[in-house]
Order: structure tokens, then sequence, then C-alpha cells
């Protein structure tokens, strides 16, 4: 049976990919500080990830769409929810700077409109995902931007022992808050093996 790897997220507008995509062109010299392989995201696939599917069959894609658009239905109808910003105010790296494994933009801020929105594609695509489901989820929302992704270089024992800090990633001082207009959804599958143009969006939704 042919299989799908969908994910619902809402990319960055083209300015907004820009800035991020820029900062590859001042930290040229992470792979050698960090002692590991730096792969910055490409600005066209720069996004926010509300939920992720997985490896879904080929033949449930409408009826992925069909429930994701009726969820997004329902929420908009409570409490009037439209368009609103999210917010990104702070660096980090998961799972820690001994081990990393992406730099991420996360933001700190409460917002309900994203917490609620988060909710609602999640109960109800969450069938959807594949039995044997291994993807690490949050307890809570947390939304965030992967910017760079990480690997060990093939020398394990001096990136094991190589210190580093969150200094060593240059912004410009007046980077953050970075700020993500919220305005439609997308069920978006993923090639892996397509490269940066390797996200193609099947199904969008406007929330205004």
């Amino acid at each position: 049976m042919e299989k799908a790897r969908l994910f619902v997220g809402t990319f960055l507008n083209a300015g907004q990919a820009s800035l991020v995509e820029d900062l590859k062109k001042t930290n040229t010299q992470l792979s050698q500080r960090w002692q590991l392989r730096a792969r910055f995201v490409p600005a066209q696939k720069l996004h926010l990830t509300w939920f992720f599917i997985g490896d879904a069959e080929a033949d449930q894609i409408e009826n992925i769409k069909a429930d994701l658009q009726s969820a997004i239905d329902d929420w908009k109808s409570a409490k009037d929810n439209r368009t609103f910003p999210i917010q990104y105010d702070r660096l980090e790296v998961w799972s820690s700077l001994k081990s990393p494994r992406v730099l991420v933009f996360e933001s700190t801020s409460k917002c309900p409109q994203a917490e609620s929105l988060n909710s609602a594609i999640t109960k109800a695509l969450l069938k959807y995902t594949p039995k044997n489901d291994k993807v690490e989820r949050f307890k809570r929302f947390r939304p965030h931007l992967t910017v760079c992704r990480f690997s060990p270089e093939a020398n394990r024992r001096t990136s094991e022992k190589t210190k580093r800090t969150l200094g060593d990633f240059q912004l410009p001082a007046d980077f953050f808050p970075l700020t993500h207009e919220i305005g439609s959804v997308s069920l978006i599958e993923s090639d892996l093996n397509a490269g940066p143009n390797g996200y193609s969006s099947l199904f969008d939704i406007a929330l205004d």
C-alpha cells in the first residue's frame, strides 16, 4: 500500500524566511566550532508544525483533508478565532548543548489561540498516525521553528568533549522577537529524498 509522510504546518512568509536563512552566512564556522555537522533548514522549508502524522496510507489523504477542514471550521467558530501572530523570542538547542540534535527558535509567551488550534488539529488527526507511532511528542504544545539540524562528525570522542554555548550562534542584536503571522494551515507531504524542495502543500486552509 502506497504511503505518504504527512504533517500539518504553517510556513514562514518569504521575507521572514529570508531573515532566518541569512543566519547561515553569519554562522559558517558553527560546524567546526561545535564539532558537528550543522545543516541549516532551507528557506522554503521553514515552518511551524501543528501536528506530525507520519507515514499515512495514501488512500486516506482525502479523509485527512476533510477532517482537518472540519477541525479548522469548528476552531474558527469558537470564540470567533481567526489569524493571529506567534512571536519567537528565544534560541534553544534540543536535546542539549552536550548532545545537540536541533537548534530552534521557541516562543515562550502564552498564546491561547495557538494552543487551542494545536489541540483541535491533534484531536482530529491523531487517529491517522501509524499504529507503531514512535514520534516524540510534547506533553504541551511548544511553538518553535527548527533552524538547524546537527549530526555527529566521524570523531565522536572529540565531539562529546567539545564545550558549546548558545553565544556561539551569531544573531543580530535586534533579531528577536521574530513574528510569525499565522494566516493559514497546510497539510504538507514530506519527501525525504527531494532535498530542499522536499515539502509540498497538498491542502491549504485560510484562517481569515
